[in-house]
């Protein structure tokens, strides 16, 4: 399941051994290197002696927890490009005050083997291609084409990211998407499971097998449940939003597709 060219880095940061074996579990398909620390501070030492790609973070352990931590890493500077994901089980203000530490995502658990997958895989893929360019140029506007049956799902996906900083595209339903995409070539694709016509899951699987079309990130926008069926069809997303959606997480999730077409582009010019 590895789209890397090696093998990356990830430091799982966890008190409990029985969430841990859980987290290895879920993401050893992806063929990247996993260690773990057991607490924020051992996670701040390891951080110093070694090199990751990627931090995965309990927000409540023993000595520093994880929002400190988090905190700690984003304020060093030989740390602080190295994306965070906070991954717990609080509930109320985790998620707000994840990011108010500088976290890069966050996930409450357990999390859905396929939703964390993906992020991993993203963030990972961002920082791979950020090692690559000393200072990346900003991003020009995305194009951005929004696939739904919904025109309040259209409308919000353009509100909530904001139509100064992206072109979007709407088309209904799979042929609709399919003409927009040969014709405009957009650098992210929002797609609802909810469709006017023809399969979600179809226009992914026909995105990814075209060589020309596969490196499109592709955001999933999903119903409760149904994420279960796409792990089982194995078709390929870089991120999945639940509905109803909410302004802020619609920002951050079509935000990071954005910046990761924006690399992929400025190193396919390289």
């Amino acid at each position: 399941m590895s789209q890397f060219a090696s093998p990356m880095t990830i430091l799982m940061v966890e008190d409990n051994a029985l969430q841990r074996r859980q987290i290895e579990a879920q993401l050893q398909p992806l063929g990247h290197r996993l260690e773990a620390a057991a607490n924020g501070q051992e996670a701040l030492d390891r951080l110093r002696e070694g090199d990751y790609d990627l931090v995965i973070m309990d927000a409540v352990m023993p000595s520093m927890d994880g929002f400190k931590a988090c905190e700690l890493i984003k304020a060093d500077p030989a740390t602080a490009d190295i994306p965070v994901i906070v991954l717990t089980a609080l509930s109320r203000d985790a998620k707000d005050r994840s990011y108010a530490a500088g976290a890069d995502d966050f996930l409450r658990k357990p999390a859905n083997t396929l939703l964390l997958q993906v992020r991993v895989q993203t963030h990972l893929r961002i920082r791979g291609l950020s090692r690559s360019f000393a200072a990346p140029l900003p991003p020009a506007k995305a194009k951005v084409l929004v696939v739904s049956t919904s025109a309040l799902v259209r409308s919000q996906v353009q509100n909530h990211f904001g139509k100064d900083l992206a072109a979007f595209l709407e088309a209904q339903g799979e042929s609709q998407a399919r003409a927009q995409i040969l014709a405009h070539r957009p650098d992210v694709l929002v797609l609802d499971t909810d469709l006017l016509e023809g399969s979600a899951e179809a226009l992914a699987v026909a995105m990814h097998e075209a060589e020309d079309l596969r490196d499109i990130p592709i955001l999933l926008l999903h119903s409760p449940g149904e994420l279960e069926t796409w792990a089982r069809a194995e078709a390929p997303l870089a991120d999945a939003l639940e509905k109803p959606l909410a302004a802020p997480e619609t920002r951050r999730r079509v935000g990071l597709l954005a910046k990761l077409a924006h690399l992929q582009q400025l190193a396919g010019g390289a």
